[in-house]
């Protein structure tokens, strides 16, 4: 059996569930292919300019939510589709020659919708699945009757995607496919994660979160020093020369009472979440959905449009704060959380009220003994 996952390149949350999902697919004796969908399609030029786009609604998250919430409430997937099939047929249809496959499993609408239109235009037999990475909610330009199914990790996402006219018999409610290195991560507690790391084991540490695109603001850094009292901030996510040079200068400015230790992208970021007491920054869905896995709060400090239900999730499950642009709110619930130690050791049994399943090697497992009924419904008698 064989199997392509497709994601396109614009942050994290696209590519680690994809990558996730095929090492799981590989386990299982499936040969897995991974392809960045601008790429293998050779439209890198559009891409290019996609990935342009999206970096800069990422730095006027006002803008963003416009663009957005316009953008959702009138479906511009047309337009795409009828460029895949005019533009891009021939480049997919040799790829397909080249390196068969019996499934396509994606995590971007662009890939999933104009793919399984692509491929019904031409009439050939390949599945398509889609993984929603909003988790609790997905773009209307995921909602495709082509599909063969729809996983949502959460049975609020599956209610939203249905209320929006995906399919009922192609929605399916799925683990997410929690990375690797969180999944088979041994457990440590506070100290022993701060000791592996060399960091304070007994300072109040708050893991201030830049996201992979390293484009969050660092005014809430700077209203930390101004409460008095000892802690450690750990600056974790992608960042440039010119990112690393603004922690540089607060470093050197900021009162000594708060410790500042910049990161930036980490592969065992399983430890650094297991030494936190707190994770503080924009709400990209994997770091989000990380943190609950390992009993972390999560203060959001701004939100991009597409993850607005994932905000409303945190502050429903009480296992964070929607502190959305609102300075002074993010210090005075910071201020409880260090000061008032009781306050903030009750948020911990709330995570138990999470329903969300985790395990990648069961979402793989679900989509090859989907695949299978889908032979057998064409006349094919092979099995995984």
């Amino acid at each position: 059996m064989k199997g392509l996952c497709v994601y396109v390149d614009g942050g994290k949350g696209h590519y680690i569930p994809a990558i996730t999902v095929k090492m799981e697919l590989e386990k299982l004796g499936c040969e897995a292919y991974l392809e960045e969908l601008f790429d293998f399609l050779d439209i890198r030029w559009l891409g290019k300019i996609n990935k342009f786009f999206w970096r800069m609604m990422l730095k006027h998250s006002r803008l963003e939510n416009k663009v957005s919430s316009h953008n959702d409430h009138s479906n511009g997937m047309t337009l795409a589709i009828r460029f895949g099939i005019r533009h891009c047929m021939r480049c997919f249809k040799s790829y397909l020659e080249e390196t068969p496959v019996d499934f396509i499993f994606c995590t971007h609408p662009y890939a999933s919708t104009v793919l399984s239109e692509m491929l019904a235009y031409e009439n050939i037999p390949i599945p398509v699945y889609y993984f929603a990475t909003d988790v609790f909610t997905a773009p209307l330009a995921s909602i495709c009757d082509k599909l063969r199914k729809f996983y949502i990790a959460t049975k609020e996402g599956a209610q939203a995607v249905l209320d929006m006219g995906q399919k009922r018999d192609t929605v399916e409610i799925c683990p997410f496919p929690l990375r690797q290195n969180i999944a088979f991560s041994p457990v440590y507690t506070k100290e022993e994660a701060r000791r592996k790391l060399g960091l304070d084991e007994n300072l109040f540490t708050i893991q201030f979160n830049l996201g992979g695109e390293g484009l969050g603001s660092l005014e809430v850094i700077s209203a930390i020093a101004d409460l008095g009292v000892e802690l450690q901030v750990v600056v974790i996510g992608g960042m440039n020369g010119k990112m690393r040079k603004r922690l540089e200068i607060l470093s050197n400015h900021i009162r000594k009472s708060v410790h500042i230790v910049v990161v930036g992208f980490v592969d065992n970021v399983n430890e650094y979440l297991y030494a936190s007491d707190i994770i503080v920054g924009r709400a990209g869905i994997n770091t989000l959905v990380e943190a609950f896995y390992v009993h972390r709060p999560f203060l959001i400090t701004e939100l991009v449009y597409t993850v607005m239900p994932s905000a409303d999730y945190v502050t429903a499950h009480a296992v964070g704060w929607n502190c959305n642009r609102n300075r002074e709110l993010q210090i005075e619930v910071l201020k409880k959380c260090i000061l008032d130690k009781g306050y903030f050791l009750s948020i911990e049994k709330n995570f138990d009220s999470i329903p969300i399943e985790f395990d990648a090697a069961k979402l793989a497992r679900m989509i090859l003994s989907d695949v299978d009924e889908y032979r057998e419904e064409k006349g094919c008698s092979e099995k995984v």
